[in-house]
């Protein structure tokens, strides 16, 4: 009887043992998914993104005064400029707002035919955001100066952002999507999107007026690119013909087998 009850306790501090175990488990399994949920969250999946025309859109209610590099090819490759820019604002007093403005749709364009400007935001309204010490630095390192204009009217949406990769995955296959859909719905007519990069969001902005002051002076047009890649190619096919020395002595061995 005693062995019997002794075995029963064993057994039951066992099953507790397990339980807890189990439970414990699952709580840690639980707590990850609220943490990849969250984190997710904030690089702008699981987030409702509500497009909308505005007539005082985000940083472009006011001239703003840009340094940008002019990018051909994938844009996913300009984040390298971003990073560029980062490293000369490192040291600045003020937190960094970096930008670009896509002028393809990379659904209907080469990805070696797209074009965009890439940088940071220096000043708004007329007024330095940075020391000018950091502007002679950004025009050491290839940047160039432009000012995008005041915008009156524009499809505007907002995102949440770490400034990480999975937020820029978030914008491309979630956001875009849905701005996309919005300017389609609405039988709008869209150009170019500028996109603002801060600490916590991404801010994308279609101009519906004027969006010709948006082309800095770098950019061609796809017939021209096209035109230019052609004749790229064709020089280059030229100059393989005539480096090739296959056959150059050719008639010397005839006339001497002759």
């Amino acid at each position: 009887m005693f062995v019997s009850a002794v075995n029963q306790c064993l057994s039951l501090a066992v099953f507790e043992k397990e339980t807890m175990f189990e439970l414990a488990f699952i709580a840690v399994l639980v707590a990850a998914a609220i943490y990849i949920f969250a984190t997710l969250r904030k690089n702008g999946f699981f987030v409702t993104i509500e497009p909308s025309v505005t007539t005082s859109p985000k940083h472009l209610d006011k001239p703003l005064t840009v340094y940008y590099k002019y990018h051909l090819g994938p844009y996913q490759n300009v984040c390298e400029i971003i990073n560029e820019a980062k490293e000369v604002l490192s040291s600045s007093a003020n937190s960094a707002t970096y930008f670009g403005i896509y002028y393809d749709n990379p659904e209907n364009t080469d990805s070696h035919f797209l074009q965009s400007a890439i940088g940071v935001v220096f000043g708004k309204d007329g007024k330095d955001l940075h020391e000018e010490k950091y502007a002679k630095e950004l025009t050491d390192n290839g940047f160039e100066k432009f000012v995008l204009p005041k915008v009156e009217r524009a499809v505007q949406a907002v995102q949440p952002s770490t400034g990480g990769f999975a937020s820029f995955l978030a914008l491309v296959w979630f956001t875009y999507s849905t701005i996309k859909k919005y300017i389609s719905d609405n039988k709008l007519e869209t150009t170019y999107a500028v996109e603002f990069y801060s600490h916590d969001e991404i801010d994308v902005i279609f101009p519906l007026d004027d969006a010709s002051e948006f082309l800095v002076k770098d950019y061609q047009s796809i017939d021209k690119l096209e035109s230019d890649a052609a004749k790229k190619r064709f020089d280059s096919s030229e100059e393989d013909s005539e480096s090739d020395p296959e056959g150059a002595d050719e008639p010397e061995d005839e006339e001497k087998e002759n």
